[in-house]
């Protein structure tokens, strides 16, 4: 499937707009990565990254907690 599009001024930049139905076909929702490949300018969507949960901070927290070292063992004073 194939267009063509004009590139429009958008504030100081450039633009291009992508029709809905090439969105859909690529599965793109909000973000794309934008790289270019042999002089020609690749859109990709995305991957979403899993969003952390309390439990995976709580889990990185005990790890670090687990690890002891002589700069604990220190009397502070203050």
């Amino acid at each position: 499937m194939s267009t063509v599009a004009k590139i429009r001024p958008i504030g100081n930049s450039k633009g291009v707009l992508l029709p809905k139905s090439f969105l859909e076909e690529c599965n793109i929702k909000t973000d794309v990565t934008i790289s270019i490949k042999e002089k020609s300018i690749v859109i990709s969507a995305t991957e979403k990254k899993e969003k952390r949960k309390w439990e995976d901070f709580k889990k990185a927290k005990q790890k670090v907690s687990a690890l002891k070292n002589s700069f604990d063992d220190l009397e502070w004073t203050w």
